[in-house]
């Protein structure tokens, strides 16, 4: 499944919330397959990616480790 999202990152900036994303690219790895991150702006990315394990994904993804991280960075991310 083919997914692009928008990052919107409003208590931080984009290079502090590329680090933050970065520092877990390994274990994403499990469960995605060519993932392309932009910058739109300071406040703003675009990551786009092939989903291999929704449900692996779906675990990282709500995990506290990374929902308090995006809490405190202020990020949303809409799927387009």
């Amino acid at each position: 499944m083919q997914i692009v999202a928008k990052v919107t990152i409003s208590n931080s900036n984009f290079e502090d919330w590329s680090a933050f994303f970065d520092s877990y690219k390994e274990k994403r790895s499990e469960f995605v397959l060519n993932e392309v991150v932009e910058k739109i702006n300071d406040n703003e990315a675009r990551v786009s990616f092939e989903i291999i394990d929704l449900e692996g994904l779906t675990r990282l993804s709500s995990s506290e480790e990374i929902t308090s991280k995006e809490a405190e960075l202020g990020v949303v991310t809409e799927i387009l």
